[in-house]
């Protein structure tokens, strides 16, 4: 067989076998790799290949963000990006711009704000965005994703009032007086959002294409589209741009563990569809987040978003199913729960369908073994590692440190650990970002192979597909990023200034041309 493609003369990296040890030229043929090598690979050369002259360029496999909220990116970005908003007043400022180009009656939605960066330490009150936005429903988001702050319009149109109770895993804010301050904590959020009228299907489509460029401009080639209600248009987004040769990136759907009863009925299975679209994990919350005061530790209990008893129910139905879990989970007391909900699944019904711990931040020694032992992985963000040991370190007490972000010893202890964004809780998805991050970490520093092959090979395996993408080795998907210079030869703390040039999917550019 001749290569349809080969780029030759340049620094090839395939995370593979090889590590990082590097070959001059990659060949592909029906969009996978045909060979990798030296002058050997030039043989595949045909009358109609392809031959492109990389002039010390290097080759990279595609990155993996198997975590990522696409659809709530793709959809908030209609509204008010409050990212960086220093006070209220410019806060609000940003939601009248965006208000006075809406319809009539049209619900705004803010994203990204942080009292961290607002002048006044907290949260914009209800009474401020009513200031804001009159009469037309908005509810704004915490950049955390924990909590949002509704308007009296978006709380009116909810039915919500001094006398609603607070939701199982969450909290409505209250003055001393008991009305609502607007506030909406964990899943109270839903308690609004649900009510909100469902987008125009053309807005989503738009919206998630948009999201999908942005990250094959960053140079990933798969993703792990976390959880959103609106299932069905969500696949049919997918759907209609993979018929259509729009699919800029491979998509793992993330399934609401909502979904779960009905999932069971149909039939379905982690890893259905296809090579571009594929159904992947149940996804559930356990806890809440680590800025919010609302994680679960082991000797605290919660706040639970799904208690233990409830967990260890959905868990042991999803994988009698033949669906793998995705848990949201950082305190150590929420990730013990999911622990101990694989351990009695497998002991009934024996099968590594490699349950997923989402971020898995506070993680001591004894629960590494076992998440190692029940073939689990940690899908973690590298650039949170800062931030997490700082917050949760004061939350937790004396000695939690050393186990907060372990990437390092989550490895050592033989867990899969993969690297994601959670777009946009990062504003941007970079992935060398999160790889400077991970191997400049003072407490948990990782080798760039290490790092690497947490935002590839590791998440590949995450959606059972490491022998069909992750590493540029022969047989696997053409999936892969070309950089001017070599990366790797760059001081890491360059490396977050880095962005492809070129971008293909099974061979094909996406972004860039050759």
């Amino acid at each position: 067989m001749k290569a349809d493609l080969i780029l030759a003369g340049g620094r090839v990296h395939t995370l593979g076998r090889l590590g990082l040890r590097s070959m001059s030229n990659l060949a592909v043929g029906g969009g996978r790799v045909l060979g990798v090598g030296g002058r050997e690979v030039l043989e595949l050369r045909g009358p109609a290949t392809q031959f492109v002259e990389l002039a010390g360029s290097t080759v990279l496999p595609g990155f993996n963000d198997p975590h990522a909220h696409v659809v709530y990116h793709a959809l908030s970005s209609f509204g008010a990006d409050l990212v960086g908003s220093r006070d209220v007043a410019e806060l609000q400022g940003r939601l009248r711009r965006v208000s006075a180009r809406l319809r009539p009656g049209e619900w705004l939605l803010g994203r990204g704000y942080s009292e961290l960066e607002l002048a006044e330490g907290r949260a914009p009150t209800r009474a401020e965005l009513d200031a804001a936005t009159g009469e037309r429903p908005c509810f704004v988001d915490h950049r955390g994703g924990h909590s949002r702050v509704a308007n009296s319009a978006a709380l009116t149109a909810a039915g919500l009032g001094p006398g609603s109770a607070d939701p199982p895993g969450g909290a409505l804010g209250r003055h001393p007086n008991g009305s609502l301050d607007g506030r909406l904590l964990e899943s109270a959020m839903r308690l609004v959002a649900d009510h909100q009228p469902p987008p125009p299907f053309d807005r989503r489509l738009s919206g998630v294409q948009a999201t999908l460029r942005l990250l094959s401009s960053r140079g990933i080639t798969s993703t792990g589209a976390a959880v959103n209600r609106g299932f069905a248009d969500d696949h049919r987004v997918y759907a209609t741009l993979a018929e259509q040769g729009r699919l800029a990136v491979r998509v793992n759907e993330f399934l609401s563990w909502e979904l779960l009863p009905a999932l069971r009925r149909l039939g379905f299975a982690t890893g259905g569809a296809g090579e571009l679209v594929r159904f992947g994990p149940v996804k559930v919350f356990v806890d809440g987040g680590a800025g919010s005061g609302t994680a679960a530790f082991r000797g605290a209990g919660g706040p639970w978003r799904t208690p233990p008893t409830e967990l260890a129910a959905l868990v042991r139905k999803a994988h009698d199913g033949g669906l793998q879990v995705a848990a949201h989970c950082v305190g150590d007391g929420a990730i013990e729960a999911m622990v101990e909900a694989v351990e009695v699944a497998q002991a009934a019904r024996p099968g590594a369908l490699r349950h997923r711990v989402e971020h898995c931040t506070h993680c001591p020694p004894d629960l590494q073994a076992r998440l190692a032992r029940s073939g689990m992985t940690a899908v973690m963000q590298p650039l949170f590692a800062g931030f997490g040991r700082a917050r949760l370190a004061g939350e937790i007490g004396l000695g939690a440190e050393p186990h907060i972000a372990a990437h390092r010893d989550l490895l050592r202890a033989g867990v899969r650990v993969a690297f994601s964004s959670d777009l946009p809780v990062v504003a941007d998805p970079n992935p060398w970002a999160g790889l400077a991050a991970a191997v400049l970490d003072p407490e948990q520093p990782l080798t760039p192979l290490q790092a690497l092959r947490a935002y590839t090979v590791a998440g590949a395996w995450t959606s059972f597909e490491e022998g069909v993408k992750g590493s540029l080795e022969v047989g696997r998907l053409a999936d892969f990023q070309v950089y001017d210079g070599d990366p790797l030869a760059l001081p890491p703390g360059e490396w977050p200034a880095l962005r492809p040039r070129l971008v293909a999917l099974a061979g094909r550019p996406v972004t860039g041309s050759f």
